[in-house]
């Protein structure tokens, strides 16, 4: 059997979200304990209860009560609850540096991290591996692109958009079970390419695993030594380390970047005519609707002028 909630404990959601839910509803005396947990909330996880009652200038009761409100039963489960949330969320409740109203500073230091991450990239990448990546896609009868998450599957989205100009069947999935899907479909001569800045979807390395055991080939864009990594026929291994401002981008979208882009046009200089002739056709199409798309010896105001004036 079960056990039922209390009927008065709240939904279990993390520690630093209930406090800032029931806020409004305690106590002045429960409030200057707040005052003191949010103030700081790694020192809160050391106080004792004598110790954090003496600050907030409360009784121990009172300390007790607050724990009571944000649904904790006692004062450990409450320093329990909040020393859990801060394992994942405590890099997001610090004060940045702040870049106030100077839009050139902060471009700059975005701009040098993009810079230093693709800087990083180039060092770390193998030719070798990367030229067999290469190799694999360009000979494949069809590519499947797997990834989850903000980053990855913004990533596959643009390797889909790099690949199919180049008349290769590409698609992507960032849904864990249509990757499984699709990884059961595969078969010799298909390949999939899976990218991870974490290398530890699980989803995502078990689509990749399915795809292999079909005898696709796998290639992955991950972090050395981790389960992605080990699971693939071939690794591009990257590791970018994170800004500590969690207000900053992700360095490491840049880096995977560069490595789609690198194995996109590595894949068009191995199919040659075939390649180019389906860039002509893509080029062709779209001018056709309005679309003039800029050529290193094209100026695209021209090509426009020239449309509007055959119409």
């Amino acid at each position: 059997m079960t056990a039922k909630r209390p009927a008065d404990r709240p939904a279990p959601i993390d520690i630093v979200s209930r406090l800032q839910r029931v806020d409004q509803s305690l106590s002045p005396a429960e409030r200057r304990v707040a005052d003191i947990v949010t103030a700081d909330y790694e020192a809160a996880t050391r106080l004792t209860i004598a110790e954090l009652a003496a600050r907030a200038d409360v009784s121990q009761p009172t300390v007790t009560r607050f724990c009571r409100s944000l649904g904790c039963a006692s004062f450990s489960e409450f320093k329990i609850s909040l020393a859990t949330t801060l394992t994942v969320a405590a890099a997001y409740l610090k004060s940045e540096r702040v870049f106030e109203d100077d839009a050139g500073q902060l471009a700059r230091s975005v701009m040098t991290r993009a810079a230093a991450a693709v800087r990083d990239c180039l060092d770390q990448i193998d030719s070798k591996v990367v030229a067999q990546a290469i190799q694999a896609l360009a000979d494949s009868r069809r590519i499947d692109l797997y990834g989850q998450g903000g980053g990855s599957a913004a990533m596959i989205e643009d390797a889909k958009l790099r690949l199919f100009r180049l008349g290769i069947p590409v698609s992507a999935f960032v849904d864990g079970h249509q990757q499984r899907m699709s990884a059961a479909t595969l078969q010799p001569g298909d390949s999939v390419l899976a990218i991870s800045n974490s290398g530890r979807s699980k989803p995502v390395v078990e689509a990749v695993e399915i795809a292999r055991s079909f005898g696709a080939s796998t290639i992955a864009v991950t972090r050395p030594d981790t389960p992605l990594a080990a699971a693939a026929d071939i690794v591009i291994a990257v590791t970018i380390a994170e800004d500590a401002n969690v207000l900053m981008p992700t360095p490491s979208r840049y880096a995977h970047l560069a490595v789609i882009d690198t194995l996109a046009a590595g894949v068009a200089m191995k199919l040659g005519g075939k390649a180019r002739e389906a860039l002509r056709r893509v080029r062709y199409t779209v001018a056709r609707i309005g679309i003039a798309i800029p050529t290193p010896s094209t100026d695209p105001t021209l090509l426009m002028r020239q449309q509007e004036a055959e119409e």
